[in-house]
């Protein structure tokens, strides 16, 4: 593996390496049998990035993209396929610890061209959208409750303690509440998110599946204008 292949994200004005052990689990599945080189992958994915357009359409076989992409980089399409998913994998980790910890730049040298295969009008596919929710809420969630667990830890040993209530102990109450009413709110938003993500997957689905009934019934059209055809002879 090249040094330009290892991941880097820029952080407080530092190169934190993320974890190596799980990158080279994840990109080198394939480097047993197929050596990749970082000029084999770039080849490979500028390709996808020019037939993008058939990728993205259901009537397109996949297959036969990757076999034309294979032939291109001297590799096999299953090779290419397998390559091309675990970058995304590494893609998808970058991604997440981008909008995790805020990096405005990271280093990963394929990470622009992928988003420019999964970003549309500025917008990520949803497929990249649930990804990043997942971790977002995840997120939220996890600093609301250390939060609020704070406060509550506090007013619990006032209590154990014996303390009477005086105006700090008051204002602590307060802020416990506010807590509360903030992660409530947190809890509604996620659910607004979550729902939006699944309509537009559901809406997804729902074009797919369309597709797919239209080409059965081109399919069976052509099946039997072949049957009176041969019947005619």
């Amino acid at each position: 593996m090249t040094a330009t292949e290892l991941e880097y994200i820029d952080a407080d004005a530092e190169y934190i390496q993320l974890d190596r052990t799980e990158t080279l689990e994840t990109e080198m599945q394939d480097d047993n049998d197929d050596n990749w080189d970082s000029k084999n992958i770039t080849t490979m994915l500028n390709l996808y990035l020019q037939n993008l357009d058939k990728f993205r359409n259901p009537k397109v076989r996949k297959k036969n993209l990757w076999i034309d992409i294979g032939a291109a980089v001297g590799k096999t399409p299953d090779s290419c396929d397998k390559k091309f998913r675990n970058l995304k994998q590494t893609y998808l980790r970058l991604l997440k610890k981008k909008n995790t910890d805020g990096c405005s730049h990271i280093k990963w040298p394929y990470f622009n061209i992928y988003d420019q295969i999964y970003c549309v009008d500025g917008e990520y596919q949803p497929e990249i959208q649930q990804k990043i929710l997942e971790v977002s809420n995840e997120g939220v969630v996890a600093k609301a409750l250390l939060s609020i667990r704070s406060g509550t830890t506090y007013a619990t040993e006032l209590s154990e303690n014996g303390h009477s209530s005086n105006p700090t102990d008051e204002e602590r109450k307060k802020v416990t509440k506010k807590r509360y009413a903030e992660l409530k709110r947190v809890t509604l938003e996620m659910r607004d998110r979550q729902r939006m993500v699944e309509e537009k997957l559901d809406r997804l689905i729902n074009i797919v599946e369309e597709s797919n009934s239209i080409q059965r019934e081109r399919n069976a059209l052509f099946e039997q204008f072949l049957e009176k055809l041969n019947q005619n002879r």
